[in-house]
């Protein structure tokens, strides 16, 4: 089998359990009595430890184990989710994490790392638990000291592609051996094939294992946990009362007197409960029938909630199904060019096919689209973790509140937000929340509060993420855009403009610079990276009561909706949502300004006109706006005129990059192609109002 392709399955399932733990463990700090967020993080360092043992990662078994010990200690009530215990745990993820990355770069990880925080847990199960780790109260004998052992019968039938599932039975087998004593094992190889029908990959054996252990049947059942699926197991215990029966017909299948289906026809033929009450009086067939439908119905709900709604796709094999859409979608386009160059003969069936054509063609690309689209929260749960680790380095109280997690996002954009993210959360810890003393003097909480949210308005996503600080000093930015000489008038200048100089490369209003901020390098990373995904940042600050920085993202980068212009003899695509509406000014409309440039009176707004043509370096065939059209288009809370040649209409564009060989332009953003089968630019709306504003 192909070892590294194992890897890559654990890689990825590695990140989701260990995202899961570390949710989990913040969680579990604040709500330590959640038994049932426990048992999921134990599963998931559960998983981790068999997974990375099975595709040979021994090193990273072993240590995740370590881990797992500990929190099998705290399942068992012998310790408390103390903050510092779950440091401890959170510290040893980011190191598991580490691990997991090296493999999957393939780089070689050291693990004399992991020495000291694996010494430390040691420490602390020894300390809490040492040798008594290896018995289980629950099963001990009433007053006797000493566990009682058990031997249970295990059949264990593992789902054929157990291999290809990353997953080696043998290891399971191994781990049986932790927990008690292996007293026999048998292997049923009926099922294997001949050797030439035989698939490497597949297994065709089952086992029978019995075990004795002083350990319950839900201990033994956990070793099993993340191989359920696909896979039968069953735990019998072997000499009790209750189950004598089932222990004979197991014995006499082991002695070779019967086989296991005539016990399984024996246990069939038994009479069902119901109708021996039936028989006896004690209740209706009607009564019995209704328990049996509300039992069917219990087990349905259960069952579409036990199974999951997602699954996982390769990120490539998407890609692809986008470009593939986007080439549908340039195949209508060319079908309705043609339909409208040969309006003559063109018969109502056509008109017909091509509706249906682009209903399926819209349905699939919705499809599609929805596919590359993920909810927030998987992003905005990494940041719980950030703003704990940050308040207390900074000796603030700080709790995060997270709102609009199943709000959703092309996968495109939502990669590319946490930086930001990131640096905004550190300067509202750093600069925006007091200290716990100035808080309370101010009569505020002693607790500050960040809250983190998302939610969707037309075909954009906004993330706030809101503070209850200080707020932003305004005489202070002032007086530190003077002094760095960035600019030399204060007059005129609105608060927007004000605080927009925060987003400065270099800007920083800190009086000292620390680990977490202060050295101006942060905001303007912001501002640069959301810009590049055609975003947009807004702040809203009140004095003394916070500050809320907002950003607006486009849903998805791929497809979008836009208006088809001509300049000169080249057609340029303008995205609609920046559009608000094009007109045809009077002569008498337009002015020029001394030293501010030419506008357009619209409606009694005077509004800015950029001459495209001269932005683009292109011969226009109109110079003159009265002659020619007006779009006005919206930038960050203003407006602009772009002056074109012609309207060619709406319609949907799948944007292409123009690759590396291309220099970036300011003004361009991408490239599609139209249904005549020419290239169109797409005309990027924020670079060519700075262009023009410089």
């Amino acid at each position: 089998m192909d070892v590294k392709k194992l890897q890559g399955v654990f890689v990825d399932e590695a990140m989701e359990r260990l995202a899961e733990i570390e949710n989990g463990l913040l969680g579990l700090e604040k709500s330590p009595d959640n038994k049932e967020l426990l048992n999921t993080i134990f599963r998931a360092a559960h998983t981790i430890k068999g997974s990375g043992g099975t595709v040979g990662l021994k090193d990273i078994s072993s240590f995740a184990h370590s881990m797992e010990e500990i929190l099998d200690l705290m399942r068992d009530a012998k310790l408390n989710p103390a903050k510092e215990l779950i440091t401890v745990l959170l510290e040893a993820t980011d190191l598991i994490k580490e691990m997991v990355e090296c493999v999957a770069s393939d780089v070689q990880f050291d693990f004399s790392k992991c020495n000291d925080l694996t010494k430390q847990m040691e420490e602390i199960r020894k300390g809490k638990g040492g040798e008594e780790m290896k018995q289980d109260g629950k099963d001990c004998a009433i007053g006797s000291g000493v566990c009682e052992k058990r031997t249970f019968k295990i059949i264990f039938i593992p789902d054929h592609n157990i291999f290809k599932k990353g997953i080696d039975p043998l290891i399971i087998i191994e781990d049986l051996k932790n927990i008690g004593e292996i007293v026999n094992i048998k292997a049923f190889s009926e099922d294997v094939p001949k050797l030439s029908d035989i698939d490497p990959e597949e297994l065709y054996l089952r086992w029978d294992i019995f075990l004795k252990t002083d350990k319950g049947g839900a201990k033994i059942k956990e070793v099993f946990e993340f191989i359920e699926e696909g896979s039968e197991i069953k735990i019998l215990p072997i000499n009790t009362q209750k189950n004598e029966n089932l222990c004979i017909g197991g014995m006499l299948v082991d002695e070779g007197i019967v086989k296991p289906e005539d016990v399984d026809e024996a246990v069939k033929s038994q009479k069902k409960l119901g109708e021996i009450l039936v028989e006896q009086g004690k209740a209706s067939q009607k009564e019995i029938e209704n328990a049996l439908e509300k039992q069917r119905n219990r087990k349905s709900e259960s069952l579409k909630n036990s199974v999951s709604s997602t699954i996982r796709v390769d990120l490539k094999k998407l890609d692809h199904l986008i470009n593939t859409v986007g080439e549908m979608v340039i195949i209508n386009s060319m079908f309705q060019q043609t339909i409208q160059d040969k309006n003559s003969g063109m018969s109502e069936r056509m008109d017909v096919i091509f509706s249906q054509l682009q209903r399926i063609g819209k349905a699939i690309q919705e499809s599609a689209m929805s596919l590359r689209m993920l909810p927030v929260g998987d992003v905005f749960q990494r940041f719980a973790r950030l703003v704990r680790e940050l308040s207390d380095s900074k000796n603030k109280k700080i709790q995060l509140i997270i709102s609009g997690e199943e709000t959703e996002l092309d996968k495109g954009v939502l990669e590319k937000i946490t930086d930001p993210l990131v640096h905004i959360i550190r300067n509202s810890i750093d600069h925006g929340i007091e200290t716990s003393e100035e808080r309370l003097i101010k009569g505020k909480p002693e607790a500050g509060t960040i809250h983190l949210s998302a939610y969707q308005m037309g075909d954009s996503v906004y993330i706030d993420v809101e503070d209850d600080g200080k707020g932003l000093d305004k005489e202070k930015i002032l007086e530190k855009a003077v002094s760095k000489e960035i600019i030399n008038n204060t007059k005129g200048l609105t608060d927007e403009q004000i605080y927009d100089l925060i987003f400065l490369p270099g800007f920083s209003t800190a009086d000292k610079v620390t680990d977490v901020s202060g050295r101006g390098v942060g905001m303007d990373v912001v501002k640069k990276n959301i810009d590049s995904l055609n975003g947009r940042v807004f702040i809203r600050t009140k004095p003394g009561m916070g500050t809320t920085i907002s950003i607006k993202l486009p849903l998805t980068l791929a497809i979008i909706d836009g208006m088809a212009v001509l300049v000169g003899e080249e057609t340029f695509i303008l995205p609609i949502t920046s559009v608000l509406e094009s007109i045809k000014p009077n002569k008498e409309d337009v002015k020029t300004l001394a030293e501010k440039g030419e506008v357009v009176n619209v409606r009694g707004e005077f509004i800015p006109l950029i001459r495209l043509y001269e932005n683009l370096n292109i011969k226009p065939w109109k110079k003159e706006p009265w002659n020619a059209i007006v779009v006005l288009v919206s930038y960050e809370k203003a407006k602009y005129c772009f002056l074109v040649d012609e309207l060619l209409g709406q319609q949907q564009v799948v944007i292409k990059s123009l690759g590396r060989a291309i220099p970036k332009v300011n003004s361009i953003s991408g490239g599609t192609i139209l249904g005549d089968g020419r290239v169109a630019l797409v005309l990027d709306v924020h670079g060519i109002v700075k262009a023009a504003v410089k």
